[in-house]
């Protein structure tokens, strides 16, 4: 096995950067597998890794497709009695790169690619930064390869270091970029190695990259928390009639895109946290489940959408999204009221009154199922959820709404709101807790650390891009778990979402990482100097000052 001083400087930097640039590990891909073989093998060559292969962990996902496994390294420092244990985390994933067209075979060798650019067609900040020399592209380069091969190089340098107390357990998984089933599972493997080597879990950082909090925004960030995801799935069930007799039913794609309407960009869903602001709701995907053209309406359509939380809990969402939902059956009806009227059809007025939709909730329909049908109708929902020919969430809550739905064709129409995976908690630091003021003000030391560098970093309350630091610890869970384990079915069952051990984990977080732009489009690129120079000392500085 090769054996090599630490490359914790830009040159080398830039080589493992380029190293795990070139493995595809496309999430979802058996890529993934690959790069975990890389990444197992770089640890490798570092020489304490080397005399301490037993430290190497390798831990496969459960119940996974692709078989792919977590990778943990962990460095014991010189002093035993020191068990504070800074985790550096990442994600070896990356999304696909058939937005590269024509240049999709060099979207995985940052040098080449890069070369190739010169002669180029670029957008203009592109090419700009491009002609600087110090800028590297390439898909993952910026989300998040370089993060990742910063970790290694610290890994490597501390490793080295004779004073070194405290220990670093490096953690990298893959499945970021879909359904965090990589850090789902990580979860365990963390509460595993805390209870089997006595760690003492102090800050998890993680080096996503900052990312452009407005159009043109070159700033660089610490993120104090990561924001909160929901995806909630509205089923629509309408009330089917022919085209020529409009008023006689009740369209359920119409049904879905006027609730949509309503909930694109509701600010019933805004919440401010000092200048910061969350990004409102917006619709990920709408359709009508008819398979075949008819001159019947549709009677089952569906919407899902993405809403980040900062502080709104599940029962929050719900409770706003059941409101939405009675607007618009109002809406809707008052709507078809009127245009019977202009119509001169006032015969349908009374059969429209009668149409209004209805709003359930999954939990509402759910219970009333058993009540009136038994311990069939839990099964062949269960069925449905177990079902391994489905392996995407989304697919299988639709099929899930679908099946519940049709045992209630009398109810129709109706709004029926529940929640697919994947979830993610919100997470900040907080006041009432001594750790957490620890964290604010190393942050606020790093920040001087890095003027004296001539290199200006903000603070930001929280990472919008979602993060896997989502799951290192949950606040206000007595109010989180029982409505996601009433509104979001495949929670406990088919989605592995261990809240109770992330709760009992309670690892502070901080986000500090490299510099770049465009990250998941075909100009995703690294700025080098700031990453692979100034950016490594940071952290090496905040490591040590967790672990004194």
């Amino acid at each position: 096995m090769q054996q090599r001083p630490h490359w914790n400087n830009r040159k080398d930097l830039e080589s493992i950067v380029k190293r795990l640039v070139r493995i595809p590990s496309v999430s979802g891909t058996l890529g993934e597998m690959r790069m975990a073989e890389e990444l197992v093998e770089i640890l490798g060559e570092i020489p304490y890794f080397q005399n301490h292969a037993n430290m190497i962990f390798t831990e496969g996902i459960p119940n996974d497709e692709f078989e792919r496994v977590n990778i943990a390294a962990l460095l014991e420092g010189k002093e035993k009695n020191n068990r504070k244990t800074v985790v550096l985390l990442s994600h070896y994933d990356v999304v696909g790169a058939a937005d590269y067209g024509k240049l999709q075979p060099l979207a995985f060798d940052a040098e080449q690619l890069t070369g190739f650019l010169q002669t180029a067609k670029l957008p203009d900040e592109a090419s700009k930064n491009l002609q600087t020399g110090d800028w590297l592209f390439g898909r993952g380069v910026m989300d998040m390869k370089a993060g990742l091969a910063i970790e290694l190089g610290l890994l490597s340098e501390l490793s080295e270091d004779e004073h070194f107390s405290g220990n670093i357990l490096l953690l990298s998984v893959p499945d970021e970029e879909r359904n965090s089933a990589g850090m789902l599972a990580g979860v365990d493997l963390l509460t595993k190695l805390k209870k089997k080597y006595d760690l003492e879990y102090t800050l998890c950082l993680c080096t996503e990259p900052s990312f452009e909090s407005f159009p043109g925004d070159e700033s660089k960030y610490i993120y104090l928390g990561s924001a909160g995801k929901m995806l909630p799935l509205v089923f629509c069930v309408g009330k089917e009639t022919h085209v020529g007799e409009p008023f006689a039913g009740v369209n359920a794609a119409w049904m879905a895109a006027a609730f949509t309407s309503n909930m694109e960009l509701a600010e019933v869903f805004l919440e401010r946290e000092s200048d910061f602001s969350c990004p409102l709701p917006i619709c990920l995907k709408i359709e009508d489940l008819k398979e075949y053209y008819n001159v019947q309406t549709p009677t089952h359509a569906y919407a899902l959408y993405n809403i980040f939380t900062i502080k709104q809990t599940p029962e929050d969402v719900i409770t706003k999204m059941k409101k939405l939902a009675e607007q618009t059956a109002s809406e809707l009806i008052e709507r078809m009221e009127k245009a019977c009227i202009s119509s001169g059809i006032l015969e349908y007025k009374q059969r429209i009154t009668e149409a209004k939709p209805k709003v359930f909730t999954y939990s509402m329909l759910y219970d009333l199922g058993k009540k009136q049908f038994g311990e069939s109708f839990e099964q062949e929902l269960l069925s449905i959820i177990m079902n391994k020919g489905v392996d995407d969430y989304r697919e299988l809550t639709i099929s899930l709404a679908k099946k519940i739905s049709d045992y209630f064709p009398d109810l129709a129409p109706f709004y029926l709101i529940m929640l697919s995976p994947p979830y993610y908690p919100n997470v900040s630091l907080t006041e009432d807790k001594q750790k957490d003021v620890d964290i604010v003000q190393l942050a606020n030391a790093i920040q001087k650390k890095a003027e004296g560098t001539g290199v200006e970093i903000k603070l930001q309350k929280y990472f919008m891009g979602l993060s896997d630091v989502s799951y290192c610890r949950l606040q206000d869970s007595e109010n989180v778990i029982p409505t996601l384990a009433k509104e979001l079915p495949l929670y406990g069952t088919r989605y592995h979402l261990p809240l109770e051990t992330i709760a009992a984990l309670d690892i502070p977080t901080l986000n500090i990482g490299p510099y770049g732009k465009d990250a998941h489009k075909r100009t995703e690129r690294l700025e080098l100097p700031f990453s692979l120079e100034i950016l490594p000392n940071l952290l090496n500085y905040a490591i040590k000052n967790v672990l004194i």
